[in-house]
């Protein structure tokens, strides 16, 4: 495993007061940094972008569409962005997607019209699905298997501890223009950008990238396995589940089914925050140790358990606990689904296994919202929705439920 240059200090302090990234190669520490700055920067601007849009005189349904586009955007280049990554490699694709993205973020400030808004929102949709790909291509060949599970949750932390920090400062930036948010969400993006071209140079995966290795996993041989059909399965639940539908419903549900506040369903989001956050440096080391299995069966059912119990929920402490519930299951299955995709591509993953396994999770955060408003518009209430997709994510359990374990498995 190649060594980041001596120079380069701020990694090893930061690896070393963290425990979760003490025994992990150092190039996990820069990816999780650059993921935690990557999501502050996108909890200070999401919520914005809506009113943001409204400013333009556009109709509510319109100032939504500008997150969508962005979504639709990330799944529709994928294909490309995975033929980026195998032709020029993950370092370069990951470093001018955060570039491909600050550029649109700085676009969208200075934006004078709904439609240069629109514009600029699709643009970074293109970065995002270029470093989010590059990303985990390269967090699963610059591990051996025993760390996959660790430095995917380490990764994960990253994410939501920015995702955390965001909302929170977003407000007082946002207190000083509605504009200002895109500016620093453009500043946190050329910090990371500064931190992928810098730390990860030496990287022990440029040295593959002068060979002509042959893939030792094409997609067409990755669906023929149980388990990446399985993971890629669970990654699409993921999206449609925590990603769409809740982030959804859950406003709706605090005020019309809990007679309360958004204030109520901020706070749920917060225990599913915290359930993820309490678990997730346990559920690596488990996956690394235990396997893979017992930890994806355990996130498909906790999953299953938190949405039954969510479509009973009749008092704020009860949704509380369904959604600490939901949390947990998230923080096992951001452990070991990626550890499987690793597992089954023998840690060198080529871009379009990869892509599929993305594209999932962004299908489903599209598809999600627009089902569970069906649903609830069909059945005039929440338990109908939320048993519905409790029925899809126990499909979900099944299949895992039939794949081999893959740790210490030789991939085919």
């Amino acid at each position: 495993m190649c060594k980041i240059p001596k120079q380069s200090v701020v990694l090893p302090f930061v690896q070393r007061r963290i425990p979760l990234l003490r025994e992990l190669p150092v190039e996990i520490t820069a990816l999780a940094l650059i993921a935690f700055s990557v999501s502050l920067g996108f909890g200070i601007v999401v919520p914005v972008i809506p009113t943001f849009a409204r400013e333009f005189g556009v109709s509510a349904i319109a100032a939504t569409s500008v997150v969508s586009v962005f979504a639709g955007m990330r799944l529709v280049a994928s294909p490309v962005a995975a033929k980026l990554v195998d032709r020029i490699g993950e370092r370069k694709v990951l470093t001018w997607g955060l570039a491909i993205v600050s550029i649109s973020s700085f676009l969208s400030a200075f934006s004078q019209n709904f439609v240069q808004l629109i514009i600029a929102r699709g643009i970074g949709g293109v970065g995002s699905t270029m470093y989010t790909l590059a990303s985990m291509a390269l967090l699963l060949k610059v591990v051996d298997i025993n760390e996959r599970g660790r430095a995917s949750s380490a990764w994960t932390g990253g994410f939501l501890i920015g995702g955390l920090t965001g909302p929170a400062l977003g407000g007082l930036v946002a207190a000083i223009s509605i504009r200002a948010p895109f500016f620093v969400y453009g500043l946190t993006l050329i910090a990371a950008g500064f931190i992928s071209w810098k730390t990860l140079q030496h990287a022990s995966l440029q040295a593959k990238e002068l060979e002509e290795v042959e893939p030792t996993r094409s997609l067409p041989m990755a669906l023929r396995l149980r388990e990446y059909r399985a993971t890629v399965a669970v990654n699409f639940s993921n999206g449609f589940i925590r990603f769409g539908m809740l982030t959804a419903l859950t406003p709706l549900f605090a005020i019309e089914a809990l007679n309360s506040s958004t204030t109520i369903a901020s706070w749920g989001f917060l225990a599913s925050a915290v359930g993820q956050v309490i678990f997730l440096s346990w559920s690596g080391r488990e996956v690394d140790s235990t396997g893979r299995k017992p930890i994806l069966l355990g996130s498909s059912a906790l999953t299953v358990a938190g949405l039954v119990l969510l479509s009973f929920t009749e008092t704020i402490p009860v949704f509380l606990v369904a959604m600490f519930i939901v949390g947990v299951s998230g923080a096992l299955a951001s452990a070991s689904s990626p550890a499987v995709l690793g597992d089954v591509t023998g840690g060198e993953p080529r871009g379009p296994v990869v892509a599929a396994y993305q594209m999932s999770s962004d299908l489903g955060a599209i598809i999600g919202p627009l089902f569970g408003g069906l649903m609830l518009d069909i059945s005039n209430g929440f338990q109908t929705p939320f048993l519905a997709v409790a029925a899809m994510a126990f499909i979900v359990f099944l299949m895992v439920l039939r794949i081999p374990e893959t740790l210490n498995k030789v991939a085919l």
